[in-house]
This record gives C-alpha cells, structure tokens and sequence, in this order.
C-alpha cells in the first residue's frame, strides 16, 4: 500500500463520518465514554469501523476521541488510557483493508492553558504524551488532532506527536462563525502555524454544517503550503423531544464537496451527526468531479496568535523595535505601554531583542502572557539560544528569528519550532518559508 502521504498528493481520500451518534445508536449511554466501548463492547466498535469501510471511507479514525487521561478520568477510567486508545486502534486494523489507512483521533484536554486557566504547556504536552504511546504501538498509520479551539493546545499535541513518534499529523481546528476559534484564533493563522510545524495535512472540523466551514477553508486555502482536510457537522444540532437530532441530509451534506475539494480540500469526510449515508453521499459526489491542481503557498510569513502578515521584497514594513531595556519590562509584567503602542495600524510588526539578557525567568510565563496580549506578529534575536528555544516553543504564532553571521543557532532547531529565519537586514532565508 501507498504511503498516506502520497495517496494524498495523488487524489481526494474519503474520511469516514461520525462515532458517538452511531454508538448511541447501539446503546452507547450519555455518562459513558464511548472509547470505553473498545474494552467492553469491542465487535460493536469494529462493526461500526467497517461499515464505513463499506460505504467507501479511505480512512477510518479510530474511536479514541479525546482519549487523554484528563477527560478520561471524569469517566472513571483514566488509568485505562492506554488500553482504551491501543484498543481503538487495534480493533481498526483488524478491520481495515490493504488500502485503508488508520488515523487516531485525539481531541483536546478540555481544560483551559494558562494564563487563561491553570493548564501549562508542559503539562497539555505530557497528557497528550500519554494516549500518542498508545496509538503507536498498536500500529496506527497516522494521527488526527482534531476540533481544538486554542492554538497553543494544538501546538502542544503537535509537538507531542513530533518528538515522541514518527507518525503524520493531521490538524484540525472548530472555528466560529466569524472564521476564528473561540480563542481569536484566526483560520489563516492556524493554517500557518500549523503547516510550519510540519503537520501533513490542517483543516477544520466540527463547527456548524458544511456551509459554515467554506470560509475556513477558503482562509486557510489563501496561505497554505500542504492540503486540507475538512469534517463538517451533520447540520447545527436540534433538541426534539429530549433527543439531539441532527436535520441534515446526506444530499444536502454533499452538496459541498466540489468547492471543497476546489480549495485545496484532500481529504474529506463527516463529524458530528453524520452517518455511512453521508460518507456514501460525498463518495458518489467525489467521484463526478475533476480535480484541479492545488495552488500551494509557499510564502515568508510571520504570525501571532491572531494575525499574521505575509512578506513581500517590494514594500517596506514599519517595525516597532524593543531593545533589551524595553523587554527587560516587559519580562517585569508590564505590557502596557506596547499593548496601547502594538494597536496602531502603523506598525507591522514588532522586532524584541532579548540581548545578552542573563537574569532568570519564566519564558513559558512570559511568552504565554505576550502571545494573548500582544496582536502584532513578532521576530526576535537573543544571545541566549535558551531563552529563544524557550520562547519559540511556548510562543502561540510562528516567530521569525534574526541569524547574524556569527550566530550559534540551529537552523534545524529553528525549522522544528517553525520560526522565519531572517538574516540582519531582516530579509527571510529562502528555504524557511
């Protein structure tokens, strides 16, 4: 069988549709979890797995959706983390065909990152450690991040994932109706950042029905650099005599794919509500449609949490520049000056030089309290490779880096945490895109 990667380039894969609707349908309960089911009713999980198969899905995602040990434990089962996500995964490829890949789905912690709640980086990193050992060992072809709304928690799961496993990454984001997650984050921005730590495919999933997740995608289609993926909602769901119904047909659903697929979508397939129905709808669809060439983009670009700004060799940007002195207060706590200084349409963007800083502090602190204040997109020089490793890590955009000649940095160390790298005239270094 073919790498994922590059049936993916070849043609449009079909993804599979929802777990829990069809689960419920089998009896699964409301206070139960439904990865639980993988230990407990394991046939109905595989039978479920296969009727996707059969109705023409080239990727099954397992049923292990969050599957971390934090939502794990509001079961009772969070001391069966791994068992339950090497399970979900098991029981997929015993089902799955010679040409059927096996993508993980993992969902996010539920609890909120620091500074807006009490959840750090390190810690979303290692809870997300945790189900990423399961999943391959048992054998899974890839892993699908998916319906996360902050950024810097994707980001954490992202980096997991690089530097605990071999395994291709898919991210995937829910995005408001004004194209931006419940966290600011724009839809471009998550493409960006995203891609440029290396995942293989980003999109969007849950949200509304498939009409709300075309502007997502079209925004992300405008600054990507690999195809997206797309898993829509069978509709906006409805309670009807205590029942969540969802009133979407399967038609109606399909009636998407081709603008889809027409921006940059390479693998598609259903979220909540959707059933085998709809997975044969989109099918038949996929199948009278010619699809066009992928119109990549391969552009210097810089993002902060919530903007970003493409670089271009004939315009001249206007750079707000922190000297040491001005960053040494900001380490301090005090932002707002820049915060009242960064909002002006003036500046594009804003240059912090770190120095020869030598005093200790929190980066993860500090880059978590300037990436959710701080709108502008930001590039950085330091002395400390410390201290520029630190907050290229925590930082929740993608940073350029500022190389001098005689710099000691790591271009691959940079290229991991998806930084621009500029030389001293702030020009990008062509093959940091």
């Amino acid at each position: 069988m073919k790498s994922f990667l590059s049936s993916i380039q070849e043609r449009v894969l079909l993804y599979d549709g929802s777990k829990g609707v069809m689960l419920q349908r089998r009896g699964l309960t409301g206070n139960e979890a439904s990865e639980s089911w993988n230990l407990s009713n394991p046939e109905e999980v595989k039978n479920l797995y296969n009727e996707y198969q059969q109705a023409g899905s080239d990727v099954i995602q397992t049923n292990t959706f969050p599957g971390n040990r934090v939502t794990l434990d509001k079961h009772g089962i969070g001391d069966k983390t791994y068992e339950v996500n090497f399970a979900g995964v098991k029981l997929a490829k015993e089902i799955a065909s010679r040409n059927t890949y096996v993508a993980a789905s993992l969902g996010p912690t539920g609890v909120l990152l620091e500074p807006s709640g009490n959840l750090s980086f390190d810690k979303a990193y290692s809870i997300f450690k945790e189900p990423l050992k399961a999943i391959e060992d048992a054998g899974v072809d890839l892993v699908n991040f998916e319906t996360f709304a902050d950024l810097n928690e994707l980001r954490a799961a992202i980096l997991a994932a690089k530097e605990t496993t071999k395994l291709s990454i898919i991210a995937s984001i829910t995005f408001n109706a004004n194209s931006r997650t419940l966290f600011g984050n724009s839809a471009e921005v998550c493409a960006i950042v995203c891609q440029s730590l290396g995942v293989a495919i980003v999109g969007a999933n849950c949200s509304g029905g498939p009409d709300s997740l075309i502007e997502p995608i079209k925004k992300m289609y405008s600054v990507a650099s690999i195809p997206l993926c797309v898993k829509a909602n069978a509709g906006m769901p409805e309670l009807v005599e205590g029942e969540v119904i969802y009133q979407q047909k399967p038609e109606q659903f399909s009636s998407y794919t081709k603008e889809f697929v027409e921006n940059g979508v390479r693998l598609i397939g259903g979220c909540c509500g959707t059933t085998p129905e709809f997975i044969r709808a989109i099918k038949k669809d996929l199948a009278e449609i010619e699809t066009p060439e992928l119109e990549l983009n391969f552009k210097p670009t810089i993002a902060s949490a919530f903007n970003h700004l493409v670089l271009t060799q004939d315009k001249e940007y206007s750079v707000k520049k922190l000297s040491q002195d001005a960053v040494t207060t900001l380490i301090n706590g005090d932002f707002s000056s820049l915060i009242r200084e960064s909002k002006s349409k003036q500046i594009d963007y804003l240059l912090l030089d770190f120095g020869n800083i030598n005093v200790t502090f929190d980066v993860w602190n500090f880059a978590s309290q300037f990436g959710l204040l701080i709108k502008k997109p930001v590039m950085i020089k330091s002395e400390s490779t410390e201290i520029l490793y630190k907050f290229l890590r925590y930082y929740p955009g993608k940073a350029g880096v500022v190389l001098s000649d005689d710099s000691k940095l790591s271009l691959s160390q940079l290229q991991h945490y998806g930084a621009l790298i500029v030389n001293d005239a702030l020009v990008p270094i062509d093959d940091s895109f």
